[in-house]
Order: C-alpha cells, then structure tokens, then sequence
C-alpha cells in the first residue's frame, strides 16, 4: 500500500505555516517590545533633562542684577518672557526666526516636533510673571531611534530566514512520527488484509464445493467441512489477536498490584503438564530466586507468559524440552528473570530483529506449514510496553529459543 504524498506534502506545509506563524508573532512581539521600550526610555531621558534645566533656571531668575543664563546642557535653547517680553534668549541657527513660536499652549507639557530638517524637544512653563520655553535639539536621539529600527528590521530579515530554516527542520521531525505510524497502519491493513484472505479463500471454496454437490451426504464431505471449520477456527482467533491488538494500543488503564510470581507460574502451567504428556514433551519449571513477589498487572503479565509458553508448545515437535525458568538478575539484583526456553526450530539471525513485528513470521515457519498468525508475539511487545516490563530473545536456529520477561522485584 502507496503513501499518499500529497497528504503529507499538504501536512507539511501546514505545520510549517503554523510555526512560522508562530514564531513569527513571538518574534515580531520581541522587536516591538524592544523597539518601543528604547524609544520611551530615551524620552524619558530627554523630558528629564529638560525638567532638570528648567529647574536650574528658575534658581537664576531671581538675580537683581542681569546676568547670562546658564545652561546645564548647551544643547538647549530657552527663551524668557516677562509679563509677555522677551527678557533671555539664546541665539540658534536652527530657526528661521530669532523667538520661535510655541507648539503648545497647554503649559508643562512636552511636545516633539520637526522643523527645518531637525528634531526638537520642547517644554513650556508659566511661572509667575515668566513664560520660559525651552528647546532642545535630539537629532542624535532620533539618529539611533532610526538605526534601531533599521537594526531591528535587518535582523527581522535575517531571522526569517532561519525561522523558515528551522520550522522546516521542526516540521520534517514532528512529521517523522506520523509518517512512521501511517507506514505501520499501511503495513498492518495490507497483512492483515493479507492473513484474513486466505482462510476466507479456502472456507469460500469449500462451501462452493459442498453447493457443488448437493447430493452428497456429512459423511460423504466430512473432509470438507473439517477442513472449512478448521479454517473458521483460525479466522476467529486471528480477529480476536486482532482485537487484542487493538486494545492493548490504545491502553489507558492498568490494574497493577502485587503478587507472588511463583504462585502465579504454578497456576499457569497446571494445564501445561498434560499437554506435555500428550504432545510427548518434555515441560518443567525451576524457581531459582528466594523472593519472588513482583508489582505489575497480573492479568497482562499473564497473557504475555502464555504468549511465550504457547509459541514453545506451537514451534517443539515430539521429544523436545520446554523449560520454565524465574531467577535473579545478575545485572541488576531489583529484578527477576522469567525465561520460557525450548529446544524447538529455532529463528535465524535475520529474523530475530522482525520477530515483534505485525504479521511477521519466518520463511522457515511457513515452510513447515505450521499454524499462526504472526499476531501473538506483536501482543506481548504492546503489553509489555505498556506494563513497564522487558522482553527479549535469544535463539539459534535449529538449536531453540529463549524467550525472557525481565520484572521488577516489589520493594
């Protein structure tokens, strides 16, 4: 089954929308904050400065005698009214006349304007029988406002660029998962597809069969309906692994407690014994570890030890060993080994890495015609996964297997 590119494609360029957006806004938020904040804060500076020449000025009204003003900062311009007539100015090149005229009536209140190509502070104050008006030039002021901004707007640019850099590499990564998990769906509805036809196939043909011959006894087409029946039994337990399946991934709820591993392998390997006997198999279980009391869900473990247990019964033929082994881990002494081993077919190398997979099975399996869906051991990786334990195996073929669950002891 073809993945739908355009899908992805469509997908990718969503996420990527989203990002640069955003970003972007982040961004853009970044560099109006900073833009905005250096501009009130050089205001600010500038309103007190001027605040402050205002101040030092009135200290010097008062002087019976006339003298110059003296400024604070030469870059500010004052002009002194008394009752209306100018008593001090300062001489400028800035304005085309001597008293330049005022921006603002409203009096302490600072008005910035522009006038003859140049930038100008300006506060008026009535006081008294003064008016005093005082200019400053920030031109300079202006000057690095505008550097900011084009500062600002040049790393705008240039951080676009690697927005779009990076909400490409976020996007590629953030589809990564989605596009392995629309592989695996592929995968698991063509094999299931797959596994699902065959059994239907041979049941469909042997009903035609019977329909075929309408004259013809059971006893007649005892064969037939074994054979169909067989198939109908295996076709119901691959929709119920299906189902497993299904649940075990979309899992939300475990039920753990603690429990005694010991007692629990006793109990499911009772039934083992007599399938032992009959298969001509031997099947033994050896407790090695003083404390086996573990904390997991017990229902869950269960079903993955029977999984392993099944699959040595399923892969042994007569005069074969299956052997149940708990010990303590040597690595690691909070842990306990439950090994299922068996001296069945066996798995090759090659195989051992697919072995967890959906639908898989060997080649050499399906050669030797033996029953399965490929289903089981997919079920024990889910559930194990899902209740925190560890699996693995160990195997040569035509030698057997070693299948192990690796459990934490309950502290």
């Amino acid at each position: 089954m073809k993945i739908n590119k355009d899908v992805f494609a469509k997908t990718k360029n969503k996420l990527l929308r989203i990002n640069m957006i955003v970003v972007m806004c982040f961004l853009g938020m970044l560099l109006a904050f900073t833009m905005i904040y250096f501009r009130y804060i050089t205001y600010t500076n500038i309103d007190k400065e001027i605040g402050q020449e205002f101040k030092h000025i009135i200290t010097q009204l008062d002087n019976s005698k006339y003298e110059p003003i003296k400024l604070l900062d030469p870059k500010d311009m004052v002009y002194i009214y008394e009752n209306g007539r100018i008593k001090y100015y300062t001489e400028n090149d800035y304005f085309d006349k001597i008293l330049p005229e005022k921006k603002s009536d409203t009096n302490q209140v600072f008005t910035k304007y522009r006038e003859n190509g140049h930038y100008f502070k300006e506060l008026n104050v009535n006081i008294g029988d003064y008016h005093i008006q005082i200019i400053r030039n920030i031109d300079s002021e202006m000057f690095s406002i505008s550097k900011l901004i084009s500062i600002i707007l040049f790393l705008g640019i240039i951080s676009l660029i690697f927005i779009y850099m990076i909400s490409l590499y976020l996007t590629k990564k953030a589809l990564v998962p989605i596009e392995t998990a629309w592989k695996n769906q592929a995968k698991f509805i063509q094999d299931a597809s797959h596994e699902l036809r065959t059994p239907i196939t041979i049941v469909s043909s042997k009903l035609e069969s019977l329909l075929k011959k309408p004259d013809s006894t059971i006893g007649d087409e005892a064969e037939t309906v074994a054979i169909a029946m067989k198939e109908t039994r295996r076709l119901k337990k691959m929709v119920n692994d299906l189902l497993s399946l299904t649940k075990e991934d979309g899992i939300v709820q475990l039920n753990k407690e603690v429990f005694d591993l010991k007692s629990l392998i006793d109990e499911i390997t009772e039934d083992y014994f007599d399938i032992a006997e009959y298969q001509e198999k031997e099947f033994s279980c050896d407790i090695f570890a003083d404390k086996t009391d573990v904390y997991t869900d017990k229902n869950k473990f269960k079903q993955i030890l029977r999984i392993f247990i099944d699959n040595a019964f399923k892969y042994t033929k007569a005069g074969d060993s299956i052997n149940i082994v708990v010990k303590e881990d040597e690595e690691d002494d909070d842990n306990l080994i439950v090994s299922v081993n068996d001296t069945g077919i066996g798995i090759s190398k090659e195989d051992i890495p697919n072995l967890f997979d959906r639908f898989f099975r060997s080649d050499n399996v399906r050669n030797k015609d033996i029953d399965g869906s490929g289903i089981g051991l997919s079920i024990a990786d889910v559930t194990a996964k899902n209740i925190g334990v560890e699996i693995g195996v160990t195997s040569e073929y035509g030698e057997g297997s070693s299948f192990f669950i690796k459990i934490q002891k309950k502290h």
